[in-house]
């Protein structure tokens, strides 16, 4: 089950995700823009967004097998599984 912790540190990693590409907007906006530190945010600005689907997903798959009282069954892990890799 999703604990209160847990829903604090994804939305921390969305805080994170939206700094770093404030960060890249800025950087577009200014005439002197700093191409090399633009593009490196970008990129972490990229795997972050990954890191937290990743996440995301995982406590996706804890809560919903730990919520239904079965075994889950095929389809509910095809579901979770094309979530995380058409993320």
């Amino acid at each position: 089950m999703k604990t209160e912790e847990t829903t604090k540190l994804l939305v921390n990693r969305i805080h994170r995700i939206k700094g770093q590409l404030d960060a890249v907007e800025k950087g577009l906006k200014e005439d002197s823009m700093d191409c090399e530190k633009t593009l490196l945010l970008l990129k972490a600005a990229s795997q972050a967004i990954k890191k937290f689907g990743e996440a995301y997903v995982q406590e996706y798959m804890d809560r919903c097998f730990s919520e239904n009282k079965r075994k889950p069954d095929v389809e509910h892990i095809r579901t979770a599984i094309k979530a995380a890799f058409f993320l």
